[in-house]
């Protein structure tokens, strides 16, 4: 009778043959999607750079006859441009200038998340119970994505209601949208129905299992659905120059970089024929842009995490 002694089995010595083992096509495959990643990253940072170092230019009437990308500002940082903005551009700050847009783009940003919140929960709890209109709903939420009312339409009934000139109109047509339910749907999908059950056989109710049990175990999706919400305002300033025009009090600021970057060219026209035109006013346009896109992009890093965790996990069920 033979007896078989096995050797102890050795993990440390499984990753050290996976390490030393790794394939030369794996390796130069590395390097390939770090060289387009790297070019990726050079193609969208640059013209930020241009349009920040074009902003603090030393001499604009020079900057102006330039072509190609600006790399330096110059002989001298020149911050003209930003003292123009926040000093001359639209009026105090109850008349409404670019300051007082910051402030109501964050204030719409603010009330959107929360109504687009408390929307998309109950639309996704209801959506994802097992019911005879559910797949209908369904339906209907995504075919909204694709048939929209149109600009028009939309402005009348918003008119009829009495809602143009004042701040629900850029509120309330824009808290959520069908993608957004399907994925708030897709989120309370994920929780175990057991879970739910469980809640139910305690004596849980409709709201209590939503808000109490299924929530906080679907909040990661839900909490990406607020990102998105945030960024989609933080950027919009179409709605406002259809509902409010002439409101300059209620401009969010998206809608002052239009108007500033707009404007700008025509005053140049206008005065540079008189040879008059303020060079520092050229810089302007580039300043508003820096101004801008300064705040989303100090904010994104912070919910960074959060995007690349659960963008996709409302493309698991459903």
């Amino acid at each position: 009778m033979g007896f078989n002694f096995k050797k102890p089995f050795n993990r440390n010595k499984i990753k050290e043959g996976m390490v030393q083992g790794r394939s030369v096509g794996g390796t130069v495959a590395d390097i390939v999607i770090i060289l387009v990643l790297c070019i990726v990253a050079f193609i969208c940072l640059v013209p930020m750079w241009h349009v920040l170092m074009s902003s603090l230019y030393s001499d604009p009437e020079k900057l102006i006859t330039e072509e190609g990308i600006t790399w330096w500002f110059g002989s001298s940082v020149n911050f003209e441009a930003y003292k123009i903005l926040f000093t001359e551009t639209g009026g105090t700050f109850e008349q409404g200038n670019i300051l007082r847009g910051m402030v109501n783009t964050i204030v719409y940003m603010l009330v959107n998340v929360v109504y687009g919140l408390v929307i998309n929960v109950f639309a996704g709890y209801c959506l994802s119970r097992n019911t005879k209109l559910r797949k209908p709903m369904t339906m209907f939420c995504m075919l909204s994505l694709v048939f929209s009312a149109g600009t028009i339409p939309t402005y009348i009934v918003l008119r009829t209601l009495g809602m143009t000139g004042t701040i629900w109109s850029l509120v309330l047509p824009m808290c959520t949208n069908g993608m957004f339910m399907v994925l708030a749907m897709n989120a309370f999908l994920g929780v175990p129905e057991a879970t739910v059950e469980a809640a139910r056989i305690d004596g849980a109710g409709h709201l209590k299992t939503m808000f109490m049990v299924m929530l906080p175990q679907a909040m990661g999706l839900i909490t990406v659905i607020m990102i998105n919400t945030a960024i989609l305002h933080w950027n919009s300033w179409f709605q406002a120059s259809i509902y409010i025009p002439n409101d300059r009090d209620l401009w969010p600021m998206q809608l002052w970089v239009r108007d500033i970057v707009a404007n700008n060219g025509d005053y140049f026209i206008q005065d540079s024929l008189t040879g008059q035109f303020p060079w520092n006013k050229y810089l302007l346009q580039f300043a508003v842009i820096i101004v801008s896109t300064i705040p989303i992009l100090v904010a994104f890093p912070f919910f960074y995490k959060k995007l690349e965790k659960n963008s996709i996990a409302g493309a698991v069920k459903g």
